[in-house]
C-alpha cells in the first residue's frame, strides 16, 4: 500500500514527462489561474481553443507533443503555400508568370460580374459566363476581350432570374441553368433562343455529354438528368441536404458518368446516369495537414481532374482514382476563392472567383509551360542544298 507522499515522490513528475516541469508558473499564469478565485466578481480570461486541446497544453505530455506537432506543420504548410520560391540556375530562362489576364471587378458594366458562378469555353476558345446577380450571360474570347451579351432579369424568354450555370452542347448551343425560374433555357451559338423545359428543382450547374444528355445539379443536392428535348431520364439524391440554397459544381466524362464535387462533404464522387455511386475519394493538397473543400470541377484532354480549392486558394490536378499529380496554380499566383474552372482549347485554364469582400473577375492562367520546346517534327529548319 502506497501512501500519497510516495505518490507524490515517485510519479510527482507525471507518468509521461521527459523532463522536469516547472513547479510553479510564470506570474502571468498564475495571476489567470487564481484570479478567478481571489477575485470572485473578475471573469476568467476566455480561451477559444477546443476542450481537447486545452487539456493537453503540456508539451512535455505525449498529446501535447502530437498536437503541437501537427499545429506547426499545419503553419509551415500556409506558410510555405503564400510565399514564392524561385529556384533559377545561372543561364537559366526566367520562368514567365501564371497569370495571364485579370477580367473585371464587381460591378454591373459590360465585362464586370456579380457572382459570377458558372462558367464553360466553347470549341472556338470563347469564354461563356454565367454572371448570376446581374441575371446574364456574358462572352469573352479567349484572350478576355468582352464580345456580346445577352438576358435581362425576368422569367419570359430570353429572361433570366440568377442564372448559375452554362454549358455547351455538342452542336454549339448553350444550355443556362435559370436558377429561380427553375428551367433550363437552350440558346443557338448566336445567342438566338431555342427551347427551354422545366427542372424539377432549381438547377445550380449543369454539364452535356456528346449524346446530348444534359446533368443537372440542383439546389437540393439531387442530379437530374435529361435528353435534349428536357425529357426527364433520372433523377437521384448525391450529397446530404443542408440548409443552404447552393448546390454543388458538377462535369461529365465519355464514360456516361456524373462527377460531383460535393463541398459538404469534401469529396469527389462518380455516379453512372442511374444513381449508382460508382467511386468517391477524399482529395488532397501538397501541405501537410492542410484540409481541403473542393469546389469548382472539370475534365482536360488527358481525362485529368482539375479541382478548385476554396478554401486554401489552389487548383490541383488529380487522376480519376483520386492521385494528386501536381498542383497548378497557388496563391503565390494571385488564385483567389475559385467557384468554376475551365480548359480552354489553347490549353489555358480559366477560372471564375468572387468572395463576399473581394474581387469578382474572370483569371486566365497559363496551363502549359511556355519554355517547353516544340517537338523535333514542328521545328523549322533552314533548307539546303542538296549534295
Amino acid at each position: 500500500m502506497v501512501d500519497y507522499l510516495s505518490r507524490f515522490r515517485m510519479y510527482g513528475l507525471g507518468y509521461t514527462a521527459i523532463v522536469p516541469r516547472n513547479p510553479a508558473p510564470t506570474l502571468r499564469e498564475h495571476y489567470h489561474e487564481t484570479a478567478p478565485k481571489v477575485f470572485n466578481r473578475r471573469p476568467r480570461a476566455h480561451d477559444c481553443r477546443p476542450e481537447l486541446i486545452k487539456d493537453h497544453r503540456d508539451k512535455h505530455e505525449w498529446e501535447g507533443c502530437l498536437l503541437a506537432h501537427g499545429l506547426t506543420e499545419i503553419y509551415k504548410s500556409v506558410e510555405d503555400m503564400h510565399a514564392a520560391v524561385v529556384e533559377q540556375k545561372p543561364g537559366e530562362k526566367k520562368k514567365a508568370d501564371k497569370l495571364l489576364f485579370t477580367i473585371g471587378m464587381k460591378g454591373t458594366i459590360d465585362g464586370d460580374f456579380m457572382y459570377p458562378r458558372g462558367l464553360t469555353v466553347t470549341l472556338d476558345g470563347d469564354i461563356v459566363v454565367a454572371d448570376t446577380m446581374n441575371h446574364r450571360i456574358q462572352i469573352f474570347n479567349e484572350s478576355g476581350v468582352f464580345k456580346k451579351k445577352f438576358g435581362v432579369k425576368g422569367s419570359g424568354k430570353t429572361q433570366l432570374n440568377e442564372p448559375t450555370g452554362v454549358t455547351e452542347l455538342p452542336n454549339g448551343d448553350l444550355a443556362v441553368a435559370d436558377k429561380n425560374n427553375k428551367r433550363v433555357q437552350v440558346f443557338t451559338d448566336d445567342t438566338s433562343y431555342k427551347f427551354e423545359f422545366p427542372t424539377l428543382h432549381p438547377p445550380y450547374s449543369i454539364a452535356c455529354d456528346r449524346d446530348y444528355n444534359i446533368v443537372v445539379c440542383t439546389t437540393r443536392k439531387t442530379v437530374e438528368v435529361y435528353r435534349r428535348a428536357g425529357k426527364l431520364l433520372n433523377k437521384f439524391p448525391v450529397g446530404s441536404r443542408t440548409k443552404d440554397n447552393v448546390g454543388y459544381q458538377i462535369c461529365v466524362n465519355n464514360k456516361d458518368e456524373v462527377i460531383v464535387s460535393d463541398s459538404d462533404d469534401r469529396l469527389i464522387k462518380f455516379f453512372s446516369y442511374d444513381g449508382r455511386l460508382l467511386y468517391r475519394f477524399e482529395p488532397h493538397t501538397t501541405g501537410k495537414g492542410l484540409a481541403m473543400v473542393p469546389s469548382g470541377i472539370c475534365i482536360n484532354p488527358l481525362d485529368q481532374l482539375i479541382i478548385g480549392d476554396i478554401l486554401n486558394h489552389t487548383i490541383n490536378s488529380y487522376t480519376e482514382r483520386g492521385v494528386l499529380l501536381e498542383q497548378l496554380v497557388c496563391p503565390t499566383d494571385e488564385t483567389g476563392t475559385v467557384e468554376a474552372c475551365a480548359v480552354g482549347p489553347e490549353g489555358h485554364l480559366i477560372v471564375s472567383e468572387f468572395s463576399i469582400l473581394g474581387r469578382h473577375c474572370l483569371k486566365i492562367f497559363r496551363y502549359k509551360d511556355p519554355n517547353l520546346s516544340r517537338p523535333s517534327s514542328s521545328k523549322r529548319r533552314t533548307p539546303t542544298a542538296p549534295k
